[in-house]
C-alpha cells in the first residue's frame, strides 16, 4: 500500500465545495438502485456508497452549527481527499434520520442510548474519501482525529436494504465499532433497513 501525505483540518465554509465534490464522488441515487446491473450492485457493495442527496448550502449551514464538525483531509496541494461529518449532542434517534421504522436492539443498553433523551451520543453521519485514495488509512485518520473531541459514544447507520453497504460495515468495524440494532422502513418509496453500529468509545 502506497503512503500517502496528507493533513487532517476541521473544515470552514471555504471548504464547502470540495467536500460536496468528494460526495459526489460515492452517492447513489436510491431510487436508482432497481436500475442498477448486478455487476454494479456488486461493486458498490465492495467499494462503499453514500445515499444522501444534499447540496452546497447543506454543508455550509453544517459547518455553521455549533454542534457539528465536518473534518477533512487534504492532499499536499491542498485538495480535498475524503471527509467525515460528526453530529454532537443528538440525543434522539428520531432527530438523527428521517427513515426510522421498526427498531430492533441487541440488548437494554443499546435501547436506552438510542432513545432515552437524556442519554447522548454523537452521529457519524457521513465519510466520504475520493475513490483513488481508498484503502489508504484516509478514512481511519480522520475519525481517530475526530475522536479526540468525542465524549460519548458513537451511533452510525449503514444501509443492509435494498443495497448492502457491505465495505461500510467491515469499515466501521475495523474502527471499534459494534452492530448493536436494526430499523426497517420507507425511503422514497423504497423499503429500507439500517444496520446500527455503536462505538462506544470507552477510551475516555
Amino acid at each position: 500500500m502506497n503512503k500517502i501525505k496528507f493533513n487532517i483540518e476541521v473544515a470552514s465554509v471555504t471548504d464547502s465545495q470540495g467536500i460536496l465534490e468528494a460526495l459526489k464522488q460515492n452517492l447513489v441515487e436510491i431510487r436508482d438502485v432497481d436500475k442498477l446491473s448486478k455487476l454494479k450492485k456488486k461493486e458498490l457493495e465492495e467499494e462503499g456508497f453514500l445515499r444522501k442527496e444534499v447540496n452546497l448550502e447543506y454543508y455550509q449551514e453544517l459547518i455553521k452549527e455549533p454542534f457539528t464538525d465536518i473534518f477533512i483531509a487534504k492532499n499536499k496541494l491542498g485538495k480535498i481527499i475524503g471527509f467525515a461529518s460528526i453530529h454532537r449532542k443528538k440525543n434522539n434517534i428520531v432527530e438523527v434520520r428521517d427513515v426510522v421504522g421498526n427498531l430492533s436492539f441487541e440488548n437494554e443498553k443499546t435501547k436506552k442510548l438510542l432513545l432515552n433523551e437524556e442519554k447522548e451520543f454523537a452521529y457519524l453521519d457521513q465519510v466520504s474519501i475520493l475513490p483513488k485514495f481508498k484503502h489508504k488509512g484516509v478514512g481511519t485518520a480522520i475519525f481517530q482525529k475526530a475522536l479526540t473531541t468525542i465524549n460519548t459514544p458513537i451511533v452510525a447507520f449503514i444501509v443492509e436494504e435494498p443495497i448492502f453497504n457491505k465495505s461500510s460495515a467491515v469499515w466501521h468495524e475495523r474502527n471499534g465499532f459494534e452492530l448493536q440494532a436494526t430499523s426497517s422502513g420507507e425511503y422514497k418509496g423504497n423499503a429500507f433497513k439500517f444496520l446500527i453500529y455503536i462505538n462506544w468509545n470507552l477510551t475516555k
